[in-house]
């Protein structure tokens, strides 16, 4: 007999068992797959009889476009962790402070069934996780996103940047954890701009990619780097600030090189 959903929804909730993971991660698969992977591509199918130029899958970037793609997101790491920074420091009105406390409980438990879901010693589950957390998303979340709501936004409003930060705004509230909204939704701007400039959906996979798992291997590596409550750290005037104000001009730099060139990519054949 099958486990009925009252006992599977309760090993998804006990993560301190560790047997309970795995069943963790296939529903994190599947949820993906039947979310994010597949309701663009059919309603691609529906929309256009070309769908993968549909979602804009046909051009191939060259190594290079990817090369300058990769140093946008390390450059921009600092940048988004101060962003992060400042993100944590908002607080509601006091009359909401209950509300403010759930968001803080929420975000807490999320990041122990991150760290839960992340947590292993071997290079098996190391790949494991990076196909998991960073291969899938990468491209489901994309095709929703950047392939499929902002192009259908951007038809509506007529205007790009609209639809950039409008589905950036929907990208960072699907996470649902308010206390990392705005470096979330920069990182969408940021993908979104990469599909605007470049004209090819696989630019901002790639980018989504290496930032996820760049997240994965640190933890793998260190244990650490999640977003641990930082509303003691000061926003101005430390080491993270410096940091970021750095990278935030070889950031602009970048993006203004690569928005300037825009480098014609040939379509694939």
């Amino acid at each position: 007999m099958g486990a009925s959903i009252e006992v599977i929804s309760g090993m998804l909730a006990n993560i301190s068992d560790s047997s309970n993971i795995p069943l963790l991660k296939f529903f994190q698969v599947l949820q993906t797959l039947g979310m994010f992977i597949l309701p663009p591509l059919v309603m691609a199918i529906f929309l256009d009889d070309k769908p993968v130029q549909f979602l804009r899958l046909d051009i191939k970037p060259s190594w290079m476009m990817i090369g300058i793609v990769s140093l946008i997101i390390l450059a921009g790491g600092p940048v988004i962790e101060w962003v992060s920074l400042v993100n944590q420091h908002l607080v509601l009105p006091s009359w909401m402070s209950s509300i403010e406390e759930w968001m803080r409980n929420s975000e807490n438990q999320a990041n122990k069934i991150t760290e839960a879901f992340l947590t292993t010693k071997s290079i098996g589950g190391l790949v494991g996780n990076i196909f998991i957390v960073a291969v899938l998303p990468a491209i489901g979340e994309e095709l929703l996103f950047r392939g499929l709501i902002q192009k259908l936004i951007k038809n509506m409003t007529g205007n790009s940047h609209w639809a950039i930060w409008i589905t950036a705004a929907l990208f960072s509230a699907l996470h649902l954890q308010f206390f990392g909204f705005l470096p979330r939704m920069l990182l969408g701007a940021l993908f979104g701009y990469l599909l605007e400039w470049t004209g090819t959906l696989w630019l901002p996979i790639i980018a989504h990619f290496i930032n996820n798992a760049a997240g994965v291997i640190i933890f793998y590596v260190t244990g650490t780097g999640l977003e641990p409550d930082k509303t003691d750290a000061p926003i101005f005037g430390d080491s993270t600030f410096l940091y970021a104000v750095f990278s935030g001009i070889v950031l602009w730099f970048l993006l203004r090189y690569l928005r300037s060139k825009r480098i014609t990519l040939k379509i694939s054949q």
